[in-house]
């Protein structure tokens, strides 16, 4: 897919990422017990909830690129909105920057949020599945052969440019998790 191609796919998205990081911090509050939220445990949520989102639904859940940073996938405007709390549980919620009229100066920040009844669904779906694990956990489960990161990490070698994680690479790998998971046992 080319990079014309691939913006237009972008459109069809479903939500933002600021949207899907409050849902995820929004259940945390609700569900104690578990590693809590940090930049790095959340930017790995985004990433499973887009590319399960992506398998199942031909589309992305959210327009924002996924990066491969060392410590794996990262949608840079959301590390960027929680970097000031370090390795600590994130507090708050993301903002967006929303226009809202017609002048140049009419701009004013927002807390997106998930209203789609289905959209929350999926989301607590992820949520319930990965929980239970610090970010580490979830960063080096994203550093598997053959998992979306480690194919750009082998083909970049260094990750100093940060370079995008295609979705069509996302999607193609996480559709062939869904087919070996529902496909039958082969043993005789």
């Amino acid at each position: 897919m080319d990079q014309a191609a691939d913006q237009e796919f972008k459109s069809f998205a479903a939500t933002t990422a600021a949207a899907v990081a409050n849902e995820f911090l929004a259940l945390q509050e609700g569900d104690s017990g578990h590693p809590p939220i940090t930049n790095l445990k959340l930017q790995k949520l985004l990433y499973y909830a887009h590319a399960w989102f992506l398998a199942a639904n031909n589309k992305p859940l959210f327009e924002e690129d996924i990066e491969a940073w060392p410590w794996g996938p990262v949608v840079r405007n959301i590390y960027l909105n929680f970097k000031e709390y370090g390795n600590q549980p994130v507090r708050g919620r993301a903002t967006e920057l929303k226009k809202v009229g017609d002048s140049i100066l009419d701009w004013e920040f927002e807390d997106p949020a998930i209203t789609d009844d289905g959209l929350k669904k999926f989301i607590r779906a992820v949520w319930d599945i990965h929980k239970k694990y610090t970010g580490i956990q979830l960063s080096n489960s994203t550093h598997a052969r053959g998992e979306p990161w480690a194919v750009i990490k082998e083909k970049y070698g260094s990750l100093d440019d940060k370079p995008t994680i295609p979705n069509f690479l996302i999607e193609e790998i996480f559709k062939g998790k869904i087919s070996n998971a529902t496909r039958p046992d082969q043993k005789s």
